[in-house]
């Protein structure tokens, strides 16, 4: 299945084929190509055994944002805001860039790029482009902070696990970019840092890691990089008590602050998050500047590599086919 502009496409906007595609027996693998171009649009998708493949450049670009008002006159929040949301499991996805374009600033809040409430998914060579809470690597925690509910999308299933790999990707941000209760494994992908209306300081991760789960984020072989002139800016903050972050052989620029991580207002946090950096060229002397409740060194004694964060599935391997090849 194809979408495009041209003539010849079958469809000439994504949710209309992704409409089509959910109507097909979902255990079956289907690929859906997408030609270069603009996509305005918000694209939902809730079929699993799917692969989505970019061809040229292919940006999906939408503005929704968390201050924004229904038509009752309250705010939609930051889960009514994504530009793409995947629900299914089994999914890749390949040379996309997601955006949402809604800015940051007191006035608009949260604004979502890419909700990714699913399993065993991976994206390759993909871009999410947004400012605070671009990307939300699901679950969702168990119940809201500050809100009766978290509203937003309606989720039509629920995962016993939330698996999901970036490979070669880039994702930009200001404040927990990066943020939710996935097993997520980042490989080689740029981390960027853009500057936070007001001069305000950064966070670049807000995992919400449910309790007992073995691995939250972990960033394997990663570039931290950040526009010129950016504030400080943390490696991470604890969305959930449990959160667990791991940077692991990545390469950090200047623009992170030397203290690492901030426990969200609350030293509580502090005894239950497992934050950690190895392979840290001089991690002796930056140690001395980290927080004391992170770990900082050289080298470490536990496997980083993606075979032992997804113990028990191999779906990176999977090409993207019905026969798992």
């Amino acid at each position: 299945m194809i979408v495009g502009k041209p003539s010849f496409c079958d469809y000439h906007t994504i949710q209309e084929a992704i409409d089509a595609l959910e109507q097909r027996d979902g255990n079956v693998f289907e690929t859906l190509y997408i030609l270069s171009g603009v996509y305005e649009e918000e694209v939902r998708i809730y079929r699993s055994h799917l692969k989505i493949l970019g061809i040229g450049q292919v940006e999906i670009v939408m503005n929704r944002y968390a201050k924004e008002r229904d038509e009752t006159g309250a705010e939609i929040g930051t889960f009514a805001t994504p530009t793409l949301f995947l629900g299914g499991s089994h999914l890749v996805l390949e040379n996309l860039i997601i955006c949402n374009t809604a800015g940051q600033g007191e006035e608009i809040g949260q604004a979502v790029a890419v909700y990714a409430h699913c399993d065993e998914t991976v994206f390759r060579n993909c871009s999410f482009k947004g400012h605070q809470d671009t990307l939300f690597t699901g679950p969702l925690p168990p119940a809201p902070k500050e809100r009766a509910e978290f509203g937003g999308v309606p989720l039509k299933e629920h995962h016993s696990h939330y698996r999901q790999l970036y490979q070669n990707c880039y994702i930009e941000g200001t404040v927990d970019f990066i943020f939710g209760g996935a097993t997520a494994y980042f490989e080689q992908c740029e981390i960027r840092s853009l500057r936070h209306y007001g001069n305000r300081a950064g966070f670049i991760t807000a995992a919400s890691t449910p309790r007992g789960q073995a691995y939250g984020y972990v960033f394997k072989d990663c570039y931290l990089t950040a526009e010129p002139d950016s504030y400080p800016v943390y490696l991470g903050r604890p969305w959930r008590e449990y959160a667990k972050t791991a940077f692991v052989d990545c390469l950090l620029g200047p623009h992170i602050h030397p203290q690492g991580w901030d426990n969200w207002n609350n030293p509580d946090n502090e005894a239950t998050v497992c934050y950690q950096e190895f392979g840290v060229h001089g991690a002796a002397a930056l140690s001395m500047h980290r927080v004391p409740w992170a770990e900082c060194a050289e080298a470490s004694d536990e496997e980083w590599s993606k075979e032992a964060v997804f113990a028990g599935s191999d779906f990176w391997r999977r090409g993207g086919n019905e026969n798992g090849q």
